[in-house]
């Protein structure tokens, strides 16, 4: 294992077995991940009212769920716990902290994905991570070696396995919150999102979602680099995959899926109502680009403050209550074909991007 800076986030580069990893993880981390459960830890009393131990019982419902489809992941956890010197349990309730924040609050993450027809060569994949400001210094931008599966070069908040990134294979993953207020014991989104990253072709990246019994519900945005992009919605009892119109895809906090509309309550909708601005605005910005989408106009989409302070570029509202005001922590845009993550270190409109590649290397524009 070795590290460096890069911008505002560290960069390690981890690799051995499953338990290895998460051990060297959890050293190297160890003042992150405290700080992590320590922001959880309020951030459940604050959206969802309950105790840290009563998160951790709910979370570990879905403990025989991760056993059984994703050992290695849980191994990985583990190793975390024991590299930081912290219960695993607690590991192990972080990884599942969607399925008891996400049912009271949606993060208000805005993703989208341009084709090579639209940037002239490549897709790009990008998204606003919109959370509780506190938690930027908790971020941590993670290569992790796992051969025979794909690298993977991920940002992830300390102490969680998956977070948003690409892999050597040429799959990338965006995330965005979805709710319909309740969830079931199975496997949390975040561990979804770790076997999306894990996977070597497009159609195992849709298996991650459509084979395992899902504890909570969530987008995941996925692209390769061959140019072909698609979105899967997910919730416990369905999920449903959105193509590309016109050459992108763009989503937000609500349900667009036909198939799951007429099947629940959403949530998230009523939580996050700029849901469908931030949609709207982010469509327009791409159809009127004209001319080729190149990472300078992905910032400026990402940065864009129409309907402001609950505008693709998110600021905090003064209006919100303190332990609930949310703003973009960080915005990424993924090169798919050339391996790289840029990354803001807070606003986009107001952040350098700093490009981070595999092996620890920062890469050049």
């Amino acid at each position: 294992m070795n590290g460096k800076s890069s911008g505002r986030y560290r960069s390690l580069c981890l690799s051995g077995t499953s338990t290895e990893r998460g051990r060297a993880y959890g050293l190297a981390c160890r003042k992150e991940i405290d700080r992590t459960l320590s922001n959880y830890s309020q951030m459940f009393l604050a959206f969802s009212g309950i105790s840290w131990e009563k998160a951790r019982e709910k979370a570990l419902r879905n403990l025989p769920f991760v056993e059984s489809a994703c050992p290695k992941v849980l191994e990985e956890m583990k190793g975390i716990a024991e590299g930081s010197g912290t219960d695993f349990r607690d590991i192990f309730t972080l990884n599942s902290r969607s399925e008891i924040v996400l049912e009271e609050q949606v993060d208000g993450c805005t993703a989208f994905a341009v084709s090579p027809a639209l940037t002239g060569d490549r897709l790009l994949l990008c998204q606003n991570w919109d959370w509780i400001r506190r938690q930027e210094e908790s971020l941590v931008v993670l290569e992790i070696d796992q051969a025979p599966e794909p690298s993977i070069l991920m940002i992830a908040e300390a102490g969680l396995v998956s977070g948003k990134g690409l892999n050597s294979a040429g799959i990338g993953a965006c995330f965005n919150a979805l709710s319909t207020g309740s969830g079931q014991p199975g496997v949390p989104v975040h561990v979804i999102l770790r076997r999306i990253l894990d996977a070597p072709a497009l159609g195992d990246a849709v298996e991650a979602v459509s084979g395992a019994v899902r504890a909570g519900s969530g987008n995941f945005l996925v692209g390769t680099r061959e140019g072909e992009m698609l979105d899967i919605e997910a919730i416990p009892e369905d999920f449903g995959v959105l193509l590309p119109e016109n050459g992108f895809l763009a989503h937000t906090n609500h349900f667009l899926a036909p198939n799951l509309l007429s099947r629940f309550r959403d949530h998230g909708k009523s939580l996050l109502p700029d849901t469908f601005h931030r949609l709207s605005r982010m469509s327009s910005l791409i159809r009127g680009a004209g001319g080729p989408v190149d990472l300078p106009l992905c910032r400026a989409f990402l940065s864009d403050h129409r309907n402001a302070p609950d505008s693709i570029c998110r600021h905090e509202d003064p209006r919100d209550p303190a332990g609930k005001q949310l703003a973009s922590v960080y915005s990424v845009v993924m090169d798919l074909e050339g391996g790289i993550l840029w990354l803001s270190d807070s606003n986009p409109c107001s952040s350098e991007f700093f490009p981070y590649g595999f092996r620890g290397k920062r890469e050049g524009a």
